[in-house]
């Protein structure tokens, strides 16, 4: 296979190439708070519509019909009803690159005070129309907020939403928006799949198991398709961004709203759900905060129960039973990084067979996960075949690449289809988007810790989990 350019300045031909997983992704997000003056910078409407003049990026408007029906999803699971969305959003830019990366919109109680936030992708390459919703705000200090509404400085997508940056007074500086100390962290950017495919060296793929140039196509193709569908997607949104621009704030509270009538602007059919009883009943278990890898072993063995073989397991809701049991595997098995399968007792697979005592193991043999481009179809057979759960990997997308890696335990699957509707003087007219299979994720609480997550293209691999004996 042809040697690729190395993904970290510096590194060597024969470097370990274990260091495309420096470090795992870590639990919760690093939320600051001043107890100082803040303020939201939300753009102005002709910074906006500037951006918006590039057909290369999401309109806005488009950007903020989807969060609004995502915060029309989301009011009874989060607690936010009697809310609305902001206007308009603060943008986050790309630090190398300088432009618009995400739309944050803030989630806003009738009093004003803002409570959490909707991310949507403001390139449509980034991705599906929203890309995070946040339980959470990052305050901004006045002074910091005043920068950026004046354009002097910009958000930073540098570590976010984990902490919330922005350009510091000097080049490839960054300062923390809510206090103004430097950032000392070094953030290298995120990657998508096929990024790292065309960037890494022939040591770093063999590390995740492509040694041959047959799987290393079979990647690519992979990634390739996720970007065709993507803008076919859009495609399909585009034709339709005149009528949701031209919708007023009381239609869109007529469609959005707390007293909304349904089927809404976006009506959404969910068929062929298919949920791991098992684990769907604890996910909302206590969830002591550990390194990723850890999390998604100690969370299968917490869905097996005493079938896992791990002595002591939990088999209640208590939480100093599980934190203490989070615990203790994470002192087992470390908090450096782990691949699906390396060196037995240091990979995922080791530490499963190690910990359930031989009576579970990861569907991989020399690095090389069964579901080697993270396909819904197949990862939704092995959930259904095997009855256990699949363990997911995407590619850094909300810290960095050296700690953005980040494994999740999905299980379940369902299939849904879209239609956005309009209504044209007294007929409504229905437009199907693209059809897409849905993972039910389970993680630390570095991305969700328990959500529905469409296709990405940060998703890479998979590794089933099969039992031997159950």
């Amino acid at each position: 296979m042809e040697t690729k350019r190395a993904l970290v300045p510096g590194m060597t031909e024969g470097a370990l190439p274990c260091i495309v997983f420096m470090t795992e992704c870590t639990f919760p997000y690093d939320v600051s708070e001043t107890d100082g003056e803040h303020l939201s910078p939300y753009a102005d409407q002709e910074t906006l519509e500037g951006i918006a003049a590039d057909n290369a990026y999401v309109h806005w408007k488009v950007a903020r019909f989807f969060a609004l029906n995502e915060l029309d999803d989301s009011r009874m699971d989060t607690g936010w009803e009697n809310t609305w969305l902001s206007e308009y959003p603060l943008i986050i830019y790309h630090r190398d690159r300088g432009l618009p990366r995400y739309y944050e919109f803030r989630v806003i109680r009738d009093d004003g005070t803002e409570i959490g936030g909707i991310t949507c992708a403001a390139e449509k390459t980034e991705g599906a129309p929203v890309q995070l919703v946040l339980p959470f705000v990052h305050t901004i200090a006045e002074e910091n907020a005043r920068a950026v509404s004046r354009g002097s400085k910009k958000l930073l997508d540098t570590a976010y939403p984990g902490r919330l940056l922005m350009e510091g007074p000097f080049p490839g500086r960054s300062l923390d928006a809510a206090t103004g100390a430097e950032a000392t962290t070094v953030y290298p950017p995120s990657m998508k799949g096929m990024d790292f495919l065309e960037a890494a060296s022939t040591e770093q793929l063999e590390a995740l198991g492509i040694s041959a140039e047959a799987l290393y196509q079979q990647y690519r193709s992979a990634e390739q398709e996720k970007v065709r569908e993507l803008a076919i997607f859009w495609e399909q949104v585009d034709e339709l961004s005149d009528k949701i621009r031209g919708m007023s704030e009381a239609d869109l509270r007529t469609a959005f709203g707390d007293e909304a009538p349904h089927p809404r602007g976006v009506s959404t059919s969910y068929s062929d759900t298919y949920l791991l009883t098992d684990w769907y009943g604890k996910e909302t278990w206590h969830d002591y905060p550990v390194y990723c890898g850890p999390n998604v072993i100690a969370f299968t063995m917490l869905g097996l129960g005493t079938m896992s073989g791990y002595p002591g397991i939990p088999t209640v809701n208590n939480q100093s039973q599980l934190a203490s049991y989070y615990q203790a595997v994470e002192s087992r098995m470390g908090k450096g990084p782990k691949l699906y399968y390396w060196f037995e007792g240091e990979s995922l697979d080791g530490w499963l067979r190690t910990l359930t005592r031989g009576r579970y193991r990861l569907g991989a043999h020399w690095g090389i996960p069964l579901i080697a481009d993270h396909s819904w179809d197949g990862i939704n057979r092995a959930i259904r075949g095997n009855k256990l759960p699949v363990i997911s990997l995407r590619w850094p997308k909300i810290e960095s690449f050296s700690g953005g890696f980040h494994y999740r335990t999905v299980i379940g699957t369902r299939k849904t289809k879209p239609s956005l509707s309009f209504k044209v003087l007294w007929w409504t007219v229905t437009a199907p988007l693209w059809s897409e299979g849905q993972y039910r994720m389970h993680d630390n609480g570095a991305d969700n810790r328990n959500w529905w997550e469409g296709p990405s293209l940060y998703h890479f691999q998979a590794a089933s989990i099969i039992g031997l004996v159950r």
